[in-house]
This record gives C-alpha cells, sequence and structure tokens, in this order.
C-alpha cells in the first residue's frame, strides 16, 4: 500500500482520568474537575484536569490547593491508593472498555497509551468504496480542517462544506480518502460515547504523526483532518517539540544543528543533509 493513500485516526479520550472518576460519580458532570495523585502534601499534585477547570487557569501539575484558589467550586478525586502506591486499576479498566469498542469494529488498533489509539483505516475506507454513499456535512457535525480557524460552528459549517464539495469534484479524488477516514472516525466516536460514556477527539491524516499532532488541533469532543496540501501552512506555524518524539532533547538537538524553531524551517532542508547530521535512520524518521 503506498503510504501517501493511507488514512491513519489518532483517537485521544478527553480527561479521560476525569471522565473515569465522573462515570462513577455523575452528579459532577459539567462541573470544574481533576485528578489528584495522592493526598501527601497541599491536596496532591494535580495529574489530569478537565476542560472547564482550564477555563479558570487550572493545570495539570498544580496542587489541588492551588487549583481551588483559583477556582473554588473546582472538586478534587484522587487515585485510589493500596500499601502507599498508586493504583490505576480504575482507569486500566476503562481503557479495555474503550479498546473493546475500537476491536469489535476495526482490525488495525494500535494502543498508543492507556488513554490513545491509532487506528489505520485505509482497508475499510477501499471497503467503503465498494458502496458508494452520498455525504452531507450532515455527517460531520465536529469535523474541523487543520490550518482554518473558526470562532463559531457556521464558519466551521462552511469551510468543511465547501471542502466536501471540491473534494466530490475533484476528478483525481486526492482527498477522498480522507473524506471517508473523517466519517468513519465521526461514527465510531459516536460508539464509544454511547457504549462506555466517555467522549474523544481524533485526528486524521496520512500518517501517525501527522494524525497526532492534528488531534490536538480542536479539542475537546471534536475531530480535525490535515490534509496534504495543508501540512506547509500548518508546519509553518507548529513548533518543533510540538511533534511526537521531538518533545525533549532530540527537539533541542534539531533546532541546534539546523538553527530553527518551527517544522516548516526544518521541512526545507533535504533528506540527504538530515541524515547527514542526525544519521540516516534517523533524518528518514
Amino acid at each position: 500500500m503506498n503510504v501517501d493513500h493511507r488514512v491513519i485516526a489518532l483517537i485521544d479520550m478527553d480527561c479521560f482520568y476525569v471522565q473515569v472518576e465522573q462515570r462513577l460519580q455523575p452528579e459532577f458532570l459539567g462541573k470544574p474537575c481533576g485528578v489528584a495523585q495522592y493526598y501527601t502534601w497541599k491536596g496532591g499534585g494535580l495529574i489530569a484536569v478537565n476542560y472547564e477547570a482550564r477555563d479558570f487557569g487550572v493545570k495539570r501539575g498544580m496542587r489541588g490547593e492551588q487549583a481551588k484558589e483559583l477556582c473554588p467550586d473546582f472538586h478534587v478525586f484522587h487515585v485510589q491508593e493500596v500499601n502507599g502506591k498508586a493504583n490505576l486499576t480504575r482507569y486500566r479498566d476503562a481503557s479495555a472498555d474503550v479498546f473493546r469498542v475500537l476491536n469489535a469494529n476495526y482490525k488495525l488498533v494500535e494502543k498508543a497509551s492507556i488513554d490513545e489509539a491509532y487506528i489505520d483505516l485505509t482497508e475499510d475506507i477501499q471497503r467503503l468504496k465498494e458502496s458508494p454513499l452520498k455525504l452531507t456535512i450532515d455527517d460531520f457535525p465536529s469535523t474541523h480542517l487543520a490550518g482554518f480557524t473558526t470562532k463559531t460552528n457556521d464558519e466551521r459549517i462552511e469551510i468543511v462544506n465547501k471542502w466536501l464539495k471540491d473534494c466530490e469534484l475533484d476528478d483525481e479524488k486526492r482527498n477522498y480518502d480522507l473524506v471517508l477516514g473523517a466519517y468513519l472516525v465521526e461514527k465510531i466516536r459516536k460508539k464509544v460515547k454511547e457504549e462506555t460514556g466517555f467522549f474523544c477527539s481524533a485526528g486524521i491524516a496520512r500518517n501517525k504523526i501527522l494524525a497526532k499532532l492534528c488531534c490536538g488541533f480542536n479539542k475537546p469532543r471534536k475531530q480535525t483532518i490535515l490534509t496534504h496540501s495543508d501540512i506547509d501552512h500548518v508546519f509553518d506555524n507548529t513548533p518543533v517539540q510540538k511533534i511526537q518524539g521531538l518533545g525533549g532533547k532530540a527537539g533541542d538537538r534539531v533546532m541546534e544543528l539546523f538553527k530553527v524553531d518551527n517544522m516548516g524551517q526544518l521541512r526545507k532542508y533535504s533528506l540527504d543533509a538530515l541524515q547527514a547530521s542526525l544519521g540516516e535512520s534517523n533524518g528518514c524518521w
């Protein structure tokens, strides 16, 4: 399979640890909440914070007491402890619930973490093409396009609807696979919510790195498509360290060697130049 024709989705559970706790205590749904590990000092360290709390400036890494100063209504869930150690069983069990849904519907599912999964949709899309669908904007209620900033849902609808029509008119159907991929992801995200109670976001692109990148553009409860033609624009606004695998010392080294800050600048270097400085394997990656 030509990699240019692959369609990869990243499914990312929104504030997963918080959602797990809210499923157990639904009276806290819609309220600013976080999950802290250990009680020992100032309410414990926050390892997860939902979006309602983030609106008040609460962030992961803060102490529970500090979060309450920013948001008096903030509720702290605490990770269970067994013999003084964090017990993550309830989160692992909830993760298994999600993966049961994904694996029941798709053959090529890769677990990236407790709350993230990659799905290779390529073969499913080819089968979908055998019975052509007449898709409309109504089939994409939470879909966004990377590279476009929308402040209202009407703006989102206008942009996505135009893109759908352009894809339909394109004789080469260069992005039609991504259209079908987004359609399938809308459906699987809905199924995850129906069967587990959990919301998730997603990114749809031609490879895992790009799917991971665009997944974060329109969270929570939304999905984003990154087309090949929009990569340059997106990379011009993407710091090197935002790319998976380049967030630490590796990213620092790349930035220092090539005197770059963003991926658009780095993309101007040839493969030979990258391999000469980083080695054959790392440069190709």
